[in-house]
């Protein structure tokens, strides 16, 4: 066997396999985004930690199926440490990682070296060694520029745990044939080389398995997910035409109302005392009872005034202090049905955390909208109690059903995208920051001008 004549793997070569494997996989991973971190030290020696143990598992070589299951461990906490991703992707992209470097490894070794047994058999150990390290990183990075064209779709970050390892079942008959002593069995050399030829097809397959199953999965829940923001902001807009047709009613009847106790006053006033008394207790008691659904925010823009206005009572109602600092007049670009998704969902989420606040702190957000040059720029502040992984691409939801709450953030950044626009969020102690930019078109642009 040719691995027979290579150096053995204690020496402090095979350490430069484990830098060219780090290596690859850094670049195959390129297209998550990177993790922003506080203490480089700390996360530099973890992470070298990861190669050190890394490389210690190829020295231990127990059987394929150990060595196997213990790089999966590691090159997803790798990349869980590295880039913002979900665990289940991460565990994906391991194991779709180590399956091209182990084709890389069969071409290198079983389909090109072995062949060559007589030929190398002279050579120094070392030698053998580094062409093994050689041949196995080309054929590894062949494979992984292959497969990485079809790997990064939209979809994959929304599967859960559960469903990323649905996906990697078939590594389970891949590592049992892989770890079979028969297939390694090289006293009868054309046996041998139609194993080695099942093995690539056999890993070929799996990899192709796994990332058609990915696509599909993923497909599937961006699809159900689409259907539920669908259905939500359906029930967000029919909520907000309903509100539209109240506020319309109560505004007819208004000046009526206000007419009436100025009526019931100027009555008060020519009666008695107790007359007057009660009267004056009437005449307030109605007015407290009017005066909340009045519209008293105004933005040039009937939708945000309706919606702001709920809102608004909303805040009265759980003892929440809103500031609303909203220019609407320029936003008709945004239709009704995304403009309640983007404003709605940012207000819900800024209530929701700041309802969450004890009663003795202030219980107060901003939510405003202005412009810079051509751009509308959505700003929501508010505080929150808790923990906030500043990581994720999103910020995950604090609720228990992540699988239906969390969809008004991946609403709004979806809405922003359709618009050309972009959402971005930070955390500041306890304050929380979202900021959509909406690019205002040209044409609009110039009405405005003129105007």
């Amino acid at each position: 066997m040719i691995t027979d004549l290579m150096t053995h793997y204690a020496s402090p070569l095979w350490l430069a396999s484990t830098i060219l494997e780090l290596g690859l996989l850094l670049l195959f991973v390129r297209p998550l985004e990177p993790r922003v971190f506080r203490h480089p030290a700390v996360v530099g020696g973890t992470m070298a930690a990861l190669a050190l143990l890394w490389h210690g598992n190829h020295l231990l070589h127990l059987d394929f199926a150990f060595d196997f299951l213990i790089n999966i461990v590691f090159v997803t906490a790798f990349i869980a440490l590295t880039r913002r991703t979900k665990r289940g992707q991460a565990l994906y992209l391991a194991c779709v990682f180590l399956l091209c470097t182990e084709i890389g490894k069969i071409v290198a070794v079983d389909l090109c070296m072995q062949p060559l047994y007589g030929t190398l058999a002279p050579l120094p150990a070392e030698a053998i060694a580094a062409l093994w390290i050689a041949l196995s990183t080309l054929f590894s990075a062949v494979a992984l520029a292959v497969v990485r064209r079809w790997v990064f779709c939209a979809g994959i970050s929304l599967l859960s745990w559960g469903q990323s390892l649905f996906i990697m079942l078939p590594l389970i008959p891949y590592t049992f044939i892989r770890n079979a002593g028969y297939v390694y069995d090289y006293s009868n050399p054309a046996l041998y080389q139609d194993m080695v030829i099942v093995l690539l097809l056999l890993s070929l397959c799996t990899v192709v398995i796994i990332v058609a199953n990915a696509h599909n999965l993923a497909a599937q829940v961006s699809a159900n997910e689409v259907l539920s923001m669908q259905q939500l902001l359906r029930d967000q807009h029919l909520h907000i035409i309903t509100q539209r047709s109240a506020v319309e009613a109560v505004n007819r009847r208004h000046h009526d109302l206000k007419h009436v106790i100025s009526q019931l006053e100027s009555l008060a006033e020519s009666g008695s005392d107790d007359s007057l008394d009660e009267l004056r207790a009437f005449a307030g008691t109605l007015q407290r009872e009017i005066d909340p659904y009045v519209p008293d925010v105004r933005t040039g823009n009937d939708v945000l005034d309706v919606l702001l206005t709920e809102k608004y009572r909303q805040c009265l109602g759980s003892n929440l202090r809103p500031h609303f600092f909203v220019d609407g007049s320029r936003l008709s670009f945004v239709n009704d049905f995304d403009l309640c998704a983007l404003i709605g969902n940012a207000a819900d989420n800024a209530m929701e955390a700041t309802s969450r606040l004890c009663a003795d702190e202030p219980r107060d957000f901003s939510l405003s909208v202005t412009y810079r040059a051509d751009i509308a720029v959505i700003r929501c502040v508010n505080r929150f109690n808790g923990a906030i992984d500043a990581g994720t691409v999103l910020p995950r939801t604090t609720k228990k059903d992540d699988g239906t709450h969390g969809i008004g953030m991946r609403s709004m950044k979806r809405t922003a995208e359709k618009y050309g626009g972009h959402l971005s969020w930070s955390v500041e102690g306890d304050r929380f920051t979202l900021v959509i930019m909406l690019p205002i078109p040209p044409k609009l642009e110039q009405v405005g001008a003129m105007a």
